[in-house]
């Protein structure tokens, strides 16, 4: 298996950049830890805190999508704090959710893919770097959360109904401890917004890249682009979509699950 030696960083268009219509971030990484900026966008505009009892029982349906920016300190403290057979098991686990991704040959298996980064005891390990739809579940104006659902009900229409779909309600358990700001889709839009430009100022991404959402990805497929690159994800797409059964993939993947655990065991890049 070939290394990759280079950090991961997206193919961006070159041609000079428009600032956005609205106040950027402008991160000194020299001096001011990628975790500072987070926390201070998570915190400066709205109080997050809730009365979460960490049942992680979201946590244990699926890991959500996150921006560059937080993937990117999310990554860094795992690999310093994970042990290596730790490590493999973040790959291969992101392997494995990578290759299950068309319902009409896995099933509903396709739609619990759990966060692997739960402790023994089911307990959330990156509690204080979790990203911002992490903290915001439980918190969406009852009108977005709705309008977030309808788009996988149409997605699976005639495949499993709305109630089937896990994470279809919000988890009643969750409650703002501090409500002295109201939380609403023009706040969440603007932490949003927070995070992309720093996307832009530490990833180097384009406006167009940004509007396609392209820094927003789930954790699973971070690490992947971040160990593999965009080259080896686009074969084994040809390779997944090529594939005619689930017994040929379900082969597949653990042949590509072995390749990966013995030469990670071997070679566990440091990044």
């Amino acid at each position: 298996m070939k290394k990759n030696k280079h950090k991961y960083r997206p193919k961006v268009n070159k041609r000079k950049k428009k600032p956005y219509n609205r106040k950027s971030v402008n991160p000194n990484t020299k001096k001011i830890p990628l975790a500072t900026w987070l926390n201070r966008i998570y915190t400066d505009t709205v109080n997050l805190d809730t009365t979460c009892a960490g049942r992680c029982e979201c946590c244990k349906t699926a890991m959500p999508q996150m921006n560059f920016c937080e993937a990117t300190q999310l990554f860094k403290e795992v690999w310093d704090g994970e042990s290596k057979s730790s490590k493999i098991d973040i790959i291969c686990t992101s392997i494995e959710y990578f290759f299950k991704h068309e319902f009409e040959k896995w099933g509903r298996d396709i739609l619990v893919k759990p966060c692997m980064l739960l402790s023994e005891d089911g307990r959330c390990k990156y509690y204080n770097s979790r990203p911002l739809s992490c903290r915001l579940y439980g918190l969406w104006p009852e009108e977005d959360y709705t309008a977030r659902v309808d788009k996988f009900e149409r997605a699976f229409e005639g495949l499993v109904t709305r109630e089937e779909l896990p994470m279809h309600t919000q988890c009643p358990y969750v409650k703002r401890v501090d409500e002295s700001v109201e939380l609403t889709t023009e706040v969440i839009n603007g932490l949003f917004a927070q995070l992309d430009d720093l996307d832009a100022k530490i990833g180097d991404f384009s406006e167009l890249q940004i509007k396609e959402k392209e820094n927003y990805r789930t954790f699973h497929d971070w690490v992947l682009l971040i160990i593999y690159g965009e080259e080896w994800l686009s074969q084994w797409t040809a390779m997944i979509m090529a594939a005619d059964s689930r017994e040929v993939l379900e082969d597949l993947l653990v042949q590509v699950k072995k390749v990966a655990r013995d030469h990670f065991a071997k070679d566990m890049p440091k990044l």
